[in-house]
């Protein structure tokens, strides 16, 4: 009995110490603005699929993904809108109604008087019911110390002022309920149909605040042509949508990109593997990117720092190496955000911003990173900042 107890406490022992090792080792026609500068799986999109077994890993991060490189559009609408601007009323100084009642550069206007806000027409229209009366407005403020807190609810009074040369009240706010880009496509999971893009959040340009988002598509890019980068002034992307009808969906702006889900796979690439972060070495490595057209190319370049713990996901500092690229493009381009890194035929990163004053340099974020991101079910959700 008592080498029975034994045997059963060494098993149950030695079980702990297994899972434990697991848990320890595994780690967890329009005209387009370009930008360079971060989903959720859920029933909306059709719920979790069926995985096979050699596509996830122990701790249940994708082993396996398709490395894309596709240009994209995304097309936007904010929840509520976001103040991007104050001014004055007639002219006068210190005549802005919206800033006499606290409201701030950055905010997110839910609703105004009882009535939900997501358009700039909708503001418009609640300003001017108000008459010149006290309207009660309820607006979402994040602490700008902590870019990881939830955003703050508050309840202000707004007071419209007459408007002589407008002829109609005002409250002083200029405001943006949309936006829309083009970026580059990291990584597409044929399990799921969930994909990944740009490395970082889409912001708002003048305000730099990601912007909170309410319902975001996904639409074909043709790239139309670029403005070479040199010393100072980085170069860009442009492209056009190829046609109205979108391809997916946004779920997530986060800080680690976009995420979403594709009606279909956007690149007849096979899949391959994501490294773990031990494999990422200094060194060769390759870039699948889009200058022309739809379809990416793979450019050399060299992977120059690794930092795995960067709290801004600024893990990979690479150098394009590649003659043909320089030559055309002068390296790192705005709107080549997202381009997947490979090295040693895996996918390690994403190219997420090019240096000011050297374009054949930028960072990159870890692939994993991204992955784990597109796999979290968020409950802050948050809409697009658009540039590398």
């Amino acid at each position: 009995m008592k080498k029975t107890v034994k045997s059963l406490a060494f098993i149950l022992l030695t079980s702990f110490l297994l899972m434990t090792s697991i848990t320890f080792f595994s780690f967890n026609g329009a005209n387009i603005p370009s930008f360079i500068s971060a989903f959720n799986i859920s029933d909306q999109f059709g719920g979790l699929k069926a995985q096979p077994a050699d596509a996830i890993a122990v701790n249940g991060n994708v082993k396996k993904v398709i490395a894309c490189g596709q240009p994209f559009g995304i097309k936007m609408l904010t929840e509520g809108i976001m103040v991007v601007r104050l001014s004055d009323i007639n002219g006068r100084k210190d005549s802005c109604p919206a800033k006499k009642a606290g409201i701030q550069v950055g905010d997110i206007i839910i609703s105004i008087g009882g009535v939900k806000i997501t358009s700039n027409e909708d503001l418009s229209k609640a300003i001017s019911s108000s008459k010149g009366e006290a309207v009660e407005v309820v607006l979402k403020r994040k602490n700008s110390d902590d870019n990881n807190s939830s955003a703050e609810e508050i309840s202000l009074q707004l007071t419209p002022e007459y408007c002589e040369s407008e002829k109609s009240y005002k409250s002083g706010m200029w405001v943006r309920d949309s936006s829309a880009g083009i970026g580059t496509i990291t990584f597409y999971n044929t399990s799921t149909g969930v994909f990944g893009g740009l490395g970082h959040p889409i912001c708002d340009a003048d305000t730099g605040e990601i912007m909170p988002l309410s319902s975001g598509e996904i639409c074909n890019v043709s790239i139309t042509g670029y403005k070479k980068g040199s010393n100072g002034v980085p170069g860009e992307l442009r492209g056009r949508f190829l046609s109205e009808n979108e391809i997916g969906r946004v779920s997530q702006n986060t800080t680690c990109g976009v995420f979403g889900s594709l009606n279909e796979s956007p690149s007849d690439n096979k899949e391959i593997e994501v490294a773990d972060f031990s494999e990422i070495k200094k060194g060769k490595a390759e870039m699948l990117t889009t200058i022309s057209g739809s379809q990416p190319q793979k450019y050399s370049i060299s992977i120059e720092q690794v930092n795995l713990n960067d709290p801004d996901s600024k893990n990979l500092v690479i150098k394009v190496t590649d003659k043909d690229l320089l030559e055309k493009t002068g390296g790192i381009l705005q709107g080549m955000s997202g381009s997947p890194i490979i090295q040693n035929g895996k996918l390690i990163g994403a190219v997420t911003h090019v240096f000011v004053n050297n374009s054949t340099m930028g960072y990159g974020i870890l692939a994993q990173t991204m992955i784990s991101q597109s796999q979290t079910n968020s409950d802050n959700k948050n809409s697009l900042n658009l540039a590398a």
